[in-house]
């Protein structure tokens, strides 16, 4: 049974956001939800580390494009990740669909940090011989989403 059924979006680590959103919008016509910036703890190797994210998502779909870009050293640092990064997806079950995805040969990179220092939210595994990070979203997160494509902001 595949895991990763419902895509939502093609992630893209840049050097700067709203310059990459300037340019492919003038080159394709797509249209951007507001830029976003967040300050965030992950889990990378049962550590908790704070970050930041700056991203936007296309308007278009059903499978938007999400540009990101943080700060050296980060997850989201152009020169060590920039171009094509990872394929995101709903899930219903994180933990379990982490579990799975670990049985099958991938390997968990990081995810968000819960307040008792557990993963929740979303999480980005590797397969094994593709690179391509697969990034998995709690549908809990879903009501975040919604209201920044209503025109709020994420949260």
């Amino acid at each position: 049974m595949a895991l990763i059924t419902d895509p939502f979006h093609t992630g893209i680590v840049v050097a700067d956001v709203e310059e990459s959103m300037a340019h492919i919008s003038a080159a394709t016509g797509l249209t951007w939800h507001s830029l976003q910036s967040l300050d965030l703890d992950l889990l990378v190797e049962g550590e908790v580390v704070s970050t930041s994210v700056q991203f936007s998502y296309t308007v278009e779909g059903p499978v938007q494009i999400e540009l990101a870009a943080g700060p050296k050293g980060s997850f989201w640092d152009f020169d060590l990740y920039g171009g094509l990064n990872h394929m995101g997806y709903w899930t219903e079950d994180l933990h379990a669909d982490i579990a799975a995805l670990q049985a099958g040969g991938c390997e968990l990179i990081y995810g968000g940090a819960s307040e008792d220092g557990g993963l929740q939210g979303f999480a980005f595994l590797v397969p094994p011989t593709t690179g391509l990070r697969i990034e998995l979203i709690d549908v809990a997160m879903r009501p975040a989403f919604d209201n920044w494509f209503a025109g709020g902001e994420f949260g």
